[in-house]
């Protein structure tokens, strides 16, 4: 959690993404700084159930929206107004041959 995405002038340094997930699982947590977030989401095999979630502390975790299901292809998000400081990924219903890959973009 040593780079803060968000907060830069140069846009590029603002977009951090996770490694992928296959199956179900938890993403790394990244430090963000800015209450506007954008989400690609590349869904890969079948459908997949997942949360964006945020955090103040990076122990206690709460969703910033509903789980959403999507099928495959490409899907954004955008969360506008979340004062967190951590964010993750966690995939709560898939299967082995499903894959999301998410970038995150952070601005304030």
């Amino acid at each position: 959690m040593s780079t803060i995405i968000g907060g830069n002038a140069d846009r590029p340094n603002n977009i951090h993404t996770f490694d992928p997930i296959t199956d179900t699982g938890t993403s790394a947590v990244i430090e963000i700084d800015g209450s506007r977030i954008t989400t690609f989401e590349k869904v890969v095999g079948g459908q997949i159930t997942y949360q964006f979630q945020g955090s103040h502390n990076g122990t206690d975790w709460a969703a910033l929206d509903a789980a959403k299901t999507k099928e495959v292809g490409n899907h954004v998000h955008v969360y506008n107004g979340y004062l967190v400081r951590y964010v993750r990924l966690n995939v709560t219903a898939s299967g082995a041959t499903r894959t999301i890959t998410m970038s995150v973009c952070c601005d304030s």
